[in-house]
């Protein structure tokens, strides 16, 4: 039988990587193209250098993964989350004294080494799949659904801020929001893993089957073949999925800088282009839920390929665009398609390839996809600086999109090493 507070442990873990990631938020993830016209304006800042800000934290984070993933499997985030929290903290409180852009650079490279302030972070995602198999969607959903609705409240209260007190005292403002939203429950409340509370996988305790109870007691999931890192990257599927994200990477990092001063320069009120990102990170939010239940019942691919074709028409969306509607509508079906990319990135890889080694496998793609995503926003910078404008960059968004959902629509889950007569039947993943 399960015990209670085995499956209870399992969802306060899920509980507490919700709030560090709506603490993330806080670090400028989705809100610094809001703080792209004015530190540009009084730090004499180019697109292409605010863009390699972000570049910078994104290479960071990818050049730190490897080590992050491996610390994650042997540590767990205890530890790493807290230490990580106040280095970005003072990060954070760093950036708001800078006076010359290589100093801003510089910082957001600090943000991303610690790998807790990356985009598709893999210290809040790696823990809460180690826990759960069963419910690994929904679990993974709940945990990611922090993200959206933290991109809903501190959008609009970031531009607010920067409105009344200045970019400077803004930052201020989000480093002290997220050093206490992140640091103290995950000290006292975070894991590794159930097996480290003589637990098993989804809570089931080891000894699952007492005397006279079998009958009576919910049967496990079935095994989880965990591959090894050697055996993942000797599969066609593993480098399928690469190529993919690798892709989609430049695209998402592309517009991850230049979206908001797109709209804004298109002559839309700066806090109505705000709103419109909220609605933006609340998409994200709800189809992160819906995603994670999905992806219990239908093949993880089929929810990325909807990811990339919806990224895809957004950017569609914004180039025909020129009124509200047009806003509201791209930056909530942007926010759709990010929800339902957060979910396939937490549960690909587990799903395909197990939870044991599942921080070390991540550690190594992580660095694909975070820099090919740092290329993005430096390259649509140098094309704006060239042209004036974004139009071309986002008919190369909207076409690396399109490769990317028919590459990742071919990824299906591989079969095991030791190849069995009989094929692998591909159900929920």
């Amino acid at each position: 039988m399960i015990r209670p507070d085995g499956i209870f442990y399992g969802w306060v873990i899920v509980a507490v990587m919700w709030l560090v990631n709506f603490s993330t938020m806080a670090t400028g993830n989705l809100s610094f193209g809001l703080f792209v016209i004015p530190m540009g304006v009084e730090l004499g800042m180019s697109r292409s250098q605010l863009g390699w800000a972000v570049t910078d934290r994104r290479i960071a984070a990818g050049a730190s993964s490897f080590i992050v993933g491996r610390l994650l499997d042997r540590y767990g985030p205890r530890v790493m989350i807290p230490v990580s929290g106040a280095i970005i903290g003072v990060a954070l409180l760093a950036v708001s004294r800078a006076d010359t852009p290589w100093q801003v650079i510089a910082l957001f490279g600090v943000l991303g080494l610690t790998g807790l302030a990356a985009p598709q972070n893999i210290m809040t995602s790696v823990p809460v799949a180690k826990w759960f198999q069963r419910k690994r969607g929904m679990a993974l959903a709940l945990a990611v659904s922090g993200v959206g609705i933290g991109g809903v409240f501190f959008l609009p209260f970031t531009q607010m801020l920067l409105g009344s007190v200045g970019w400077r005292t803004t930052w201020v403002v989000m480093a002290v929001i997220f050093m206490a939203m992140s640091i103290p429950l995950s000290a006292i409340f975070l894991r590794r893993q159930p097996e480290d509370m003589g637990l098993e996988v989804d809570g089931r305790p080891t000894n699952q089957f007492p005397s006279g109870q079998a009958a009576t007691a919910v049967p496990p999931a079935p095994e989880e073949r965990s591959w090894t890192v050697r055996e993942a990257f000797r599969t066609s599927t593993m480098w399928k999925l690469l190529l993919a994200f690798a892709l989609a990477g430049v695209a998402q990092g592309g517009t991850s800088v230049h979206r908001i001063p797109y709209w804004i320069e298109s002559g839309f009120d700066a806090q109505l282009v705000s709103f419109s990102f909220a609605g933006d990170a609340g998409g994200a939010a709800t189809m992160a839920l819906f995603a994670g239940w999905m992806a219990d019942r239908v093949p993880i691919r089929i929810i990325a390929v909807g990811s990339f074709s919806g990224l895809a028409l957004a950017m569609g969306f914004a180039l025909i665009g020129r009124n509200e509607f047009f806003l509201f509508a791209s930056g909530i079906i942007f926010g759709l398609s990010v929800g339902a990319g957060m979910i396939v990135h937490s549960y690909i890889f587990a799903a395909y390839f197990g939870r044991a080694f599942l921080g070390s496998i991540r550690g190594i793609v992580l660095p694909v996809m975070l820099i090919s995503a740092g290329l993005g926003a430096p390259l649509v910078g140098y094309i704006y600086d060239s042209t004036g404008n974004y139009v071309s960059s986002w008919w190369m968004i909207l076409t690396l999109n399109l490769i990317a959902a028919l590459i990742i629509s071919t990824a299906t889950r591989p079969a095991p090493p030791m190849a069995l007569a009989e094929p692998v039947v591909e159900t929920a993943v």
